[in-house]
Protein backbone atom coordinates (compact mmCIF):
# COMPACT_ATOMS: atom_id res chain seq x y z
CA UNK A 1 0.00 0.00 0.00
CA UNK A 2 1.46 3.61 -1.26
CA UNK A 3 -0.81 5.31 0.22
CA UNK A 4 -3.29 5.90 3.36
CA UNK A 5 -6.73 5.43 2.32
CA UNK A 6 -8.12 4.95 5.52
CA UNK A 7 -11.72 4.99 5.24
CA UNK A 8 -11.91 2.58 2.18
CA UNK A 9 -9.67 0.08 4.30
CA UNK A 10 -12.57 0.64 7.29
CA UNK A 11 -15.07 -0.21 4.20
CA UNK A 12 -13.32 -3.30 3.34
CA UNK A 13 -13.07 -4.21 6.73
CA UNK A 14 -16.91 -4.52 7.08
CA UNK A 15 -18.28 -8.15 6.65
CA UNK A 16 -21.35 -8.55 4.16
CA UNK A 17 -23.52 -8.62 7.48
CA UNK A 18 -24.74 -6.32 9.67
CA UNK A 19 -21.75 -5.59 12.34
CA UNK A 20 -22.24 -6.46 15.82
CA UNK A 21 -22.97 -3.73 18.29
CA UNK A 22 -19.99 -2.51 20.67
CA UNK A 23 -21.70 -1.79 23.86
CA UNK A 24 -19.50 1.33 26.61
CA UNK A 25 -17.27 -0.87 28.07
CA UNK A 26 -17.23 -3.99 25.60
CA UNK A 27 -13.63 -3.68 25.64
CA UNK A 28 -11.53 -3.04 29.24
CA UNK A 29 -8.45 -1.61 28.77
CA UNK A 30 -5.69 -1.78 31.69
CA UNK A 31 -1.89 -0.11 31.77
CA UNK A 32 -0.01 3.07 32.57
CA UNK A 33 -1.02 6.30 31.36
CA UNK A 34 2.22 8.07 31.56
CA UNK A 35 2.65 12.12 30.71
CA UNK A 36 5.20 11.95 27.68
CA UNK A 37 7.67 14.98 27.65
CA UNK A 38 8.48 14.68 23.62
CA UNK A 39 11.56 17.55 22.70
CA UNK A 40 10.34 19.98 20.12
CA UNK A 41 14.15 20.54 19.36
CA UNK A 42 17.12 18.51 18.12
CA UNK A 43 18.82 19.84 21.07
CA UNK A 44 16.25 18.69 23.84
CA UNK A 45 15.62 22.31 25.39
CA UNK A 46 11.83 22.68 24.72
CA UNK A 47 9.60 19.89 25.35
CA UNK A 48 6.19 19.56 25.45
CA UNK A 49 3.53 17.72 27.66
CA UNK A 50 1.72 15.18 26.05
CA UNK A 51 -0.77 12.30 27.25
CA UNK A 52 0.29 8.83 26.63
CA UNK A 53 1.31 5.43 27.96
CA UNK A 54 0.58 1.93 26.07
CA UNK A 55 -2.79 1.52 28.12
CA UNK A 56 -4.35 5.28 27.65
CA UNK A 57 -3.49 5.07 24.26
CA UNK A 58 -4.30 2.20 22.81
CA UNK A 59 -8.26 3.24 24.67
CA UNK A 60 -7.57 6.37 22.56
CA UNK A 61 -7.26 4.44 19.28
CA UNK A 62 -10.37 2.17 20.18
CA UNK A 63 -12.64 5.03 20.36
CA UNK A 64 -11.37 6.63 17.66
CA UNK A 65 -11.56 3.76 15.84
CA UNK A 66 -15.69 3.21 16.53
CA UNK A 67 -15.31 0.78 19.49
CA UNK A 68 -16.45 1.84 22.74
CA UNK A 69 -13.21 0.67 25.64
CA UNK A 70 -13.45 1.57 29.21
CA UNK A 71 -10.18 2.37 30.40
CA UNK A 72 -9.33 1.44 34.15
CA UNK A 73 -6.12 2.97 36.17
CA UNK A 74 -5.39 5.22 39.18
CA UNK A 75 -4.77 8.73 37.68
CA UNK A 76 -3.33 11.27 39.57
CA UNK A 77 -5.74 14.76 40.63
CA UNK A 78 -2.73 16.93 39.38
CA UNK A 79 -2.48 18.68 36.23
CA UNK A 80 -1.54 16.09 34.10
CA UNK A 81 -4.38 13.75 35.83
CA UNK A 82 -6.88 16.03 35.21
CA UNK A 83 -5.50 16.71 31.29
CA UNK A 84 -6.13 12.63 30.91
CA UNK A 85 -9.44 12.55 32.58
CA UNK A 86 -10.62 15.49 30.40
CA UNK A 87 -9.23 13.41 27.12
CA UNK A 88 -11.27 10.12 28.70
CA UNK A 89 -14.21 12.45 28.55
CA UNK A 90 -13.73 13.94 25.53
CA UNK A 91 -13.32 10.64 22.99
CA UNK A 92 -16.19 9.17 24.39
CA UNK A 93 -13.61 6.84 26.90
CA UNK A 94 -15.53 4.89 29.63
CA UNK A 95 -13.91 6.14 33.36
CA UNK A 96 -16.31 4.24 35.78
CA UNK A 97 -13.05 2.79 36.83
CA UNK A 98 -10.71 5.60 37.31
CA UNK A 99 -9.56 5.63 40.26
CA UNK A 100 -7.96 8.86 42.40
CA UNK A 101 -4.58 9.23 43.72
CA UNK A 102 -3.29 12.15 45.54
CA UNK A 103 0.46 11.21 44.13
CA UNK A 104 2.11 13.25 40.69
CA UNK A 105 1.60 12.21 37.73
CA UNK A 106 4.28 9.11 36.01
CA UNK A 107 6.28 10.39 33.20
CA UNK A 108 8.66 9.67 30.67
CA UNK A 109 11.35 12.00 29.28
CA UNK A 110 11.80 11.44 25.75
CA UNK A 111 15.15 12.01 24.08
CA UNK A 112 15.58 13.90 20.69
CA UNK A 113 14.92 11.35 18.03
CA UNK A 114 17.85 10.10 16.00
CA UNK A 115 16.77 9.54 12.50
CA UNK A 116 14.80 6.34 12.18
CA UNK A 117 12.40 7.93 14.63
CA UNK A 118 12.42 5.75 17.48
CA UNK A 119 12.12 6.68 20.63
CA UNK A 120 14.24 6.54 23.81
CA UNK A 121 12.43 6.63 27.09
CA UNK A 122 13.38 7.73 30.28
CA UNK A 123 10.57 6.31 32.71
CA UNK A 124 10.22 7.97 36.72
CA UNK A 125 6.86 5.90 37.99
CA UNK A 126 7.93 5.41 41.94
CA UNK A 127 6.16 6.93 44.31
CA UNK A 128 3.25 8.39 41.22
CA UNK A 129 0.13 7.18 40.81
CA UNK A 130 1.21 4.43 38.60
CA UNK A 131 2.46 2.88 41.54
CA UNK A 132 -0.80 2.48 43.44
CA UNK A 133 -1.50 -0.75 45.00
CA UNK A 134 -5.27 -0.65 44.33
CA UNK A 135 -5.34 1.44 40.85
CA UNK A 136 -6.10 -1.60 38.87
CA UNK A 137 -8.93 -4.14 39.28
CA UNK A 138 -8.96 -7.63 39.77
CA UNK A 139 -12.01 -9.01 38.63
CA UNK A 140 -13.45 -8.49 35.05
CA UNK A 141 -16.34 -6.42 35.38
CA UNK A 142 -19.85 -8.16 33.97
CA UNK A 143 -20.82 -7.47 30.60
CA UNK A 144 -17.11 -7.23 29.45
CA UNK A 145 -16.44 -8.83 25.82
CA UNK A 146 -12.59 -8.42 25.91
CA UNK A 147 -9.91 -7.64 28.00
CA UNK A 148 -6.49 -5.74 26.77
CA UNK A 149 -3.51 -5.74 28.84
CA UNK A 150 -0.62 -2.81 27.92
CA UNK A 151 3.04 -3.06 28.63
CA UNK A 152 4.96 -2.91 31.70
CA UNK A 153 1.83 -1.78 33.19
CA UNK A 154 -0.09 -5.15 33.00
CA UNK A 155 3.67 -6.60 33.79
CA UNK A 156 5.10 -5.49 36.92
CA UNK A 157 4.27 -3.74 40.19
CA UNK A 158 0.67 -3.64 41.99
CA UNK A 159 -0.94 -3.26 38.38
CA UNK A 160 0.67 -6.17 36.96
CA UNK A 161 -0.27 -8.58 39.51
CA UNK A 162 -4.00 -6.57 39.38
CA UNK A 163 -3.93 -7.01 35.52
CA UNK A 164 -2.84 -10.87 35.81
CA UNK A 165 -5.56 -11.77 38.16
CA UNK A 166 -7.89 -9.47 35.86
CA UNK A 167 -6.97 -11.66 32.81
CA UNK A 168 -7.58 -14.95 34.97
CA UNK A 169 -10.91 -13.79 36.41
CA UNK A 170 -11.44 -12.34 32.06
CA UNK A 171 -10.96 -16.02 30.64
CA UNK A 172 -12.99 -17.80 33.63
CA UNK A 173 -15.94 -15.49 32.78
CA UNK A 174 -15.54 -16.42 28.95
CA UNK A 175 -13.91 -12.93 27.75
CA UNK A 176 -11.13 -12.49 24.89
CA UNK A 177 -7.94 -11.28 25.99
CA UNK A 178 -4.89 -9.29 24.53
CA UNK A 179 -1.48 -8.52 25.82
CA UNK A 180 1.07 -5.89 24.58
CA UNK A 181 4.55 -7.07 25.31
CA UNK A 182 5.76 -3.89 24.85
CA UNK A 183 9.33 -4.21 26.50
CA UNK A 184 10.26 -0.93 28.56
CA UNK A 185 14.04 -2.62 29.73
CA UNK A 186 14.72 0.65 32.05
CA UNK A 187 11.75 -0.37 34.23
CA UNK A 188 11.65 -4.06 34.36
CA UNK A 189 13.83 -6.67 35.96
CA UNK A 190 16.56 -8.85 33.92
CA UNK A 191 15.37 -10.42 31.17
CA UNK A 192 14.80 -13.95 33.03
CA UNK A 193 12.49 -12.71 34.90
CA UNK A 194 11.02 -10.64 32.58
CA UNK A 195 10.08 -13.17 30.41
CA UNK A 196 9.04 -15.68 32.98
CA UNK A 197 6.16 -12.72 34.00
CA UNK A 198 5.53 -11.84 30.35
CA UNK A 199 4.68 -16.14 29.50
CA UNK A 200 2.25 -16.36 32.36
CA UNK A 201 0.24 -13.35 30.96
CA UNK A 202 0.72 -15.11 27.50
CA UNK A 203 -0.75 -18.00 28.73
CA UNK A 204 -4.30 -16.51 29.49
CA UNK A 205 -4.30 -14.71 26.17
CA UNK A 206 -5.86 -15.45 22.88
CA UNK A 207 -4.24 -12.27 21.15
CA UNK A 208 -0.37 -11.18 22.06
CA UNK A 209 0.96 -8.98 20.27
CA UNK A 210 5.11 -7.82 19.96
CA UNK A 211 7.58 -6.33 18.35
CA UNK A 212 10.68 -7.07 16.76
CA UNK A 213 12.58 -4.69 19.24
CA UNK A 214 10.95 -6.51 22.01
CA UNK A 215 12.05 -9.93 20.89
CA UNK A 216 15.49 -8.55 20.31
CA UNK A 217 15.25 -7.65 24.25
CA UNK A 218 13.63 -10.61 25.53
CA UNK A 219 14.58 -13.83 23.47
CA UNK A 220 17.68 -12.38 21.91
CA UNK A 221 18.57 -15.45 20.42
CA UNK A 222 15.76 -16.84 19.05
CA UNK A 223 13.97 -16.27 15.61
CA UNK A 224 10.36 -14.35 16.12
CA UNK A 225 8.93 -17.50 14.05
CA UNK A 226 10.02 -19.46 16.98
CA UNK A 227 9.34 -17.46 19.74
CA UNK A 228 5.84 -17.44 18.08
CA UNK A 229 5.52 -21.23 18.12
CA UNK A 230 6.23 -20.96 21.67
CA UNK A 231 3.93 -18.56 22.90
CA UNK A 232 1.25 -20.51 20.49
CA UNK A 233 1.97 -23.53 22.23
CA UNK A 234 1.85 -21.83 25.57
CA UNK A 235 -1.75 -21.03 24.81
CA UNK A 236 -1.70 -17.94 22.90
CA UNK A 237 -4.59 -18.12 19.80
CA UNK A 238 -2.63 -15.24 17.58
CA UNK A 239 0.50 -13.94 17.69
CA UNK A 240 1.06 -10.20 15.96
CA UNK A 241 4.59 -9.64 15.39
CA UNK A 242 4.89 -5.77 14.52
CA UNK A 243 8.00 -4.72 11.92
CA UNK A 244 7.80 -1.21 11.88
CA UNK A 245 8.36 -0.13 7.96
CA UNK A 246 8.07 -3.31 7.39
CA UNK A 247 4.48 -4.15 8.64
CA UNK A 248 3.19 -6.91 10.25
CA UNK A 249 2.95 -10.85 10.55
CA UNK A 250 0.22 -12.45 11.81
CA UNK A 251 0.50 -16.58 13.67
CA UNK A 252 -2.92 -17.59 14.08
CA UNK A 253 -4.72 -21.48 13.45
CA UNK A 254 -4.34 -20.86 10.13
CA UNK A 255 -1.03 -20.37 9.65
CA UNK A 256 0.90 -17.21 9.18
CA UNK A 257 0.71 -14.42 7.27
CA UNK A 258 2.07 -10.74 7.10
CA UNK A 259 1.30 -7.75 5.49
CA UNK A 260 3.21 -4.69 4.18
CA UNK A 261 3.34 -1.17 5.40
CA UNK A 262 2.40 1.87 4.02
CA UNK A 263 5.05 4.20 2.81
CA UNK A 264 4.97 7.11 5.10
CA UNK A 265 7.53 10.36 6.07
CA UNK A 266 7.96 9.63 9.74
CA UNK A 267 7.76 12.20 12.39
CA UNK A 268 8.17 9.98 15.40
CA UNK A 269 6.78 6.38 15.88
CA UNK A 270 5.15 7.31 19.71
CA UNK A 271 2.34 5.16 20.27
CA UNK A 272 2.36 3.60 16.71
CA UNK A 273 2.50 0.08 18.69
CA UNK A 274 -0.75 1.03 20.71
CA UNK A 275 -2.38 2.27 17.68
CA UNK A 276 -1.17 -1.01 15.75
CA UNK A 277 -3.03 -2.83 18.54
CA UNK A 278 -6.07 -0.54 19.02
CA UNK A 279 -6.80 -0.98 15.42
CA UNK A 280 -7.06 -4.38 14.84
CA UNK A 281 -9.27 -4.98 17.58
CA UNK A 282 -11.19 -2.34 16.85
CA UNK A 283 -11.85 -4.30 13.47
CA UNK A 284 -12.63 -7.69 15.14
CA UNK A 285 -15.03 -6.09 17.03
CA UNK A 286 -16.82 -4.43 14.62
CA UNK A 287 -17.03 -7.95 13.06
CA UNK A 288 -18.63 -9.70 16.18
CA UNK A 289 -14.90 -11.40 16.69
CA UNK A 290 -14.41 -10.26 20.39
CA UNK A 291 -15.45 -12.58 23.11
CA UNK A 292 -16.57 -16.25 22.41
CA UNK A 293 -16.51 -14.55 18.93
CA UNK A 294 -12.93 -14.83 18.65
CA UNK A 295 -12.90 -18.35 18.43
CA UNK A 296 -14.72 -18.31 15.06
CA UNK A 297 -12.58 -15.44 13.83
CA UNK A 298 -11.74 -16.58 10.16
CA UNK A 299 -8.48 -15.97 7.73
CA UNK A 300 -10.44 -13.03 6.23
CA UNK A 301 -11.28 -11.31 9.48
CA UNK A 302 -7.47 -11.90 10.62
CA UNK A 303 -5.89 -10.11 7.72
CA UNK A 304 -8.72 -7.02 7.66
CA UNK A 305 -7.53 -6.45 11.63
CA UNK A 306 -4.00 -7.03 10.14
CA UNK A 307 -4.63 -4.21 7.47
CA UNK A 308 -6.12 -1.99 9.20
CA UNK A 309 -3.68 -1.77 11.87
CA UNK A 310 -0.68 -1.63 9.65
CA UNK A 311 -2.52 1.37 8.12
CA UNK A 312 -3.37 3.22 11.42
CA UNK A 313 -0.26 3.01 12.60
CA UNK A 314 1.72 4.22 10.10
CA UNK A 315 -0.40 7.13 9.97
CA UNK A 316 -0.10 7.52 13.29
CA UNK A 317 3.19 7.94 12.70
CA UNK A 318 3.38 10.98 10.08
CA UNK A 319 2.24 13.21 13.54
CA UNK A 320 4.37 13.50 16.61
CA UNK A 321 3.11 11.75 19.50
CA UNK A 322 0.25 9.49 19.55
CA UNK A 323 -2.44 10.99 17.93
CA UNK A 324 -4.50 8.20 15.79
CA UNK A 325 -6.77 9.21 13.09
CA UNK A 326 -9.85 10.55 13.97
CA UNK A 327 -13.52 8.59 14.12
CA UNK A 328 -13.35 6.58 11.49
CA UNK A 329 -16.32 4.74 11.21
CA UNK A 330 -15.08 1.20 11.58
Amino acid sequence: MRALDLRRLASDAQPGQARAAVSPGDILVVGEAIGDFIPRDAEGRRYEAVLGGSGFNAALALARFGARPAYASALSTDALGRRFRAALVAEGIDAALIRDSARPTAVAIIAPLGPDGVPAYGLYLEGTAHAEPNGTPDRCPPGTRHVHAASFGATIGPSGEASLALMADARAAGASISYDVNIRPSVLPDREMTLALVERRIALCDIVKVSLEDLDWLCPRQSADEVSLAWRALGAGTVLVSMGQEGAVCDGPDGIFGLPSPSITIADTVGAGDTFIGGFLAILAARGRLGHGFHDASRDDLTAALAFACAVAADSCTRPGCDPPRRIAV
